[in-house]
């Protein structure tokens, strides 16, 4: 697929198909994360962590419902997605460029499942109320001295990826 075909075709799918990703395509996706621009070439300050144990999925839901919606039915803060994978950092730093790091990480593996016509949807919000629960986390094993700063998660789109148009959104300023 060519570049700006990933682009206009990337955006956060909200549901997915029950079905795994095969192996092959999780590994594309890993690698597209370890060529991420890292700070300093030292990779060592962020580590992969991939979910896709049924339990541990219903695990990390269970501990991490949101609000629930105008019928009563909670929300699944994971988006039903069938791998989760999780980008934890040390840290961090006075200038925080773990954040910076995971998050190269994670666009980077956003483009590779697009270009393989997979779905997938970056994943904050719900860590406050995982962290809440070392329980679950022990169950994640985290390396220590690691915090999980942000996800990804992964699937099959239960709708088609469209592509898009750029459309003026962010401010510019030429100077």
């Amino acid at each position: 697929m060519e570049f700006d075909d990933v682009i206009r075709l990337r955006r956060s799918t909200r549901a997915y198909t029950e079905e795994q990703i095969t192996e092959e395509e999780l590994r594309q996706i890993l690698d597209a994360a370890q060529l991420a621009p890292i700070a300093g070439a030292d990779y060592s300050m962020t580590h992969l962590t991939v979910v896709q144990d049924p339990q541990v999925m219903q695990a990390i839901r269970e501990a991490c419902m949101l609000h629930r919606r105008s019928d009563g039915a909670p929300i699944d803060p994971t988006r039903g997605v069938p791998t989760l994978i999780m980008v934890s950092a040390t840290g961090p730093s006075d200038d925080l460029i773990e954040y910076c790091n995971v998050a190269c990480a994670i666009e980077n593996m956003t483009l590779a499942a697009t270009n393989l016509g997979l779905g997938s949807c970056y994943l904050w919000g719900y860590l406050k109320k995982l962290r809440q629960h070392p329980e679950v986390i022990e169950k994640l094993q985290i390396p220590e001295g690691y915090t999980i700063l942000s996800s990804l998660g992964v699937g099959y789109a239960a709708d088609p990826l469209v592509a898009r148009e750029p459309e003026p959104k962010l401010g510019v300023n030429r100077v």
